[in-house]
């Protein structure tokens, strides 16, 4: 007889994860200058509570052009294995000339 592997552990977390931004919601980049973004970091509490680091799941949409004067939204996504998402976090990013 064959079984399943028990993935009841999944859905049983009711806990989504959560996201932390490093730095500030709101940057400035200079025009033409190499810009680094701080980034962020996930956390995720399981269904025995213990949270823990998950924030090499995170999917980062960096759309910032420092060589186009503008405003630029970084976004933060993530989920958990038990199918959870985080808000999503935001970092807006205004590139000009300094």
């Amino acid at each position: 007889m064959f079984s399943s592997c028990n993935k009841e552990e999944k859905t049983n977390d009711p806990y989504p994860p959560f996201i932390v931004l490093n730095g500030e919601s709101v940057v400035w980049a200079e025009l033409n200058k190499p810009y680094s973004d701080p980034g962020a970091v996930a956390f995720d509490i399981t269904s025995d509570q213990d949270t823990i680091d998950i924030s090499f799941r995170m999917v980062i949409n960096n759309p910032v052009n420092t060589g186009q004067v503008g405003s630029y939204k970084v976004t933060y996504n993530i989920k958990d294995e038990a199918g959870n998402n985080a808000p999503e976090k935001s970092r807006t990013v205004f590139v000009n000339i300094f």
